[in-house]
């Protein structure tokens, strides 16, 4: 059964909805699967969004106006109409609206995201990302989006949710990073899945510092987001790995075995890097499943504690957290004057 896009913020639903880019090509129809799967878990409606941004869209009469032709107006509506009708074969029972929006695509998908619980978005795979909606337009709006976006890519094979696989969430100790955590863990317990936290040290250890006392560092942060994950979901399996390495490749690779990978944007914590913009890019470009990118927040009280708790329990290593959390990533020739 459908239901009017007029309807479909209302209180009365409860859940915001997944709202996801279509265009009607195989990356788009893959991501309104994976959407319409993650809609009806969560008891949200969907909206499929189509951004008819193209030749047939001629200039309207005021600057950087489009007015549609009736045509082209009717074929991307048309479109639009494609992707409910898949949506509702997937998921019967799902609630699902349609919007066709001639627009500027990551205008369109942005705005959406502002009214929404989940934004998910397609690409081929490999990094290449295709249609209207998708282009270099992936990147800028999860990188910007005002809700959590899931990017879904041809090239992964189905993965099942459960036991069999997890989900990967990477962290750096930096308060950005506190939402991909969040996310991750809810998402490993509604999916019955387990849930592994990775922390990367990078390449090299800064100067006069070393590699066991920057590992003992790093497994103290995956410690710590360990111990926040159990407060509020105290069953879930949840494991730590600490890796030797630049962050985007020890992603990528845990993305192999996972169901979905979940990434911060522009971390500034413990290992320079882990959560920059530039290493979601790039798990997005390798990951082998669904890619999560959640945009930095501020810390929760809850976490701010738990970092202070850590430092008291772990005196050794303690030092080397503040240090941390307080200079965030610097280079290897200019370490703070107290390390």
């Amino acid at each position: 059964m459908g239901y009017d896009e007029s309807e479909r913020y209302s209180p009365s639903i409860g859940q915001l909805p997944v709202v996801v880019g279509y265009n009607g090509r195989p990356p788009a129809r893959k991501a309104l699967v994976w959407a319409a799967a993650e809609a009806n878990r969560r008891d949200a409606p969907l909206l499929v969004v189509y951004a008819a941004n193209y030749p047939g869209m001629t200039l309207g009469p005021g600057p950087g106006l489009l007015d549609p032709s009736p045509r082209a107006l009717e074929a991307a509506e048309e479109v639009t109409l494609r992707g409910v009708i898949e949506a509702l074969a997937a998921q019967p029972e799902l609630r699902v609206a349609g919007a066709t929006k001639v627009t500027s695509p990551t205008q369109t998908l942005l705005q959406a995201a502002a009214d929404a619980g989940l934004l998910v978005i397609g690409t081929r795979g490999h990094g290449r990302v295709l249609g209207p909606l998708l282009g270099s337009v992936a990147f800028a709006v999860a990188a910007s989006a005002s809700c959590p976006v899931v990017v879904v890519k041809t090239d992964a094979s189905p993965r099942p949710t459960g036991p069999a696989r997890g989900v990967v969430v990477g962290t750096d100790g930096s308060p950005g990073a506190a939402g991909s955590v969040r996310f991750a863990a809810d998402h490993a317990a509604a999916t019955s899945s387990p849930l592994q936290i990775l922390t990367c040290t990078g390449e090299r250890a800064p100067a006069g510092i070393s590699p066991d006392r920057l590992r003992g560092a790093a497994q103290q942060i995956a410690d710590t987001a360990r111990r926040v994950v159990h407060r509020t979901h105290p069953q879930l399996s949840v494991t730590t790995v600490v890796e030797h390495g630049p962050a985007e490749r020890a992603l990528v690779e845990a993305s192999a075995a996972a169901e979905l990978v979940a990434v911060g944007t522009r971390g500034r914590g413990a290992f320079g890097g882990m959560l920059l913009g530039s290493v979601s890019h790039a798990v997005i470009h390798g990951a082998r499943c669904p890619v999560a990118v959640i945009g930095a927040d501020q810390p929760s009280q809850d976490t701010e504690t738990d970092v202070r708790d850590a430092a008291a329990h772990h005196p050794r290593t303690a030092p080397d957290i503040v240090e941390i959390w307080g200079h965030g990533s610097f280079p290897a020739s200019d370490p703070p004057a107290n390390w």
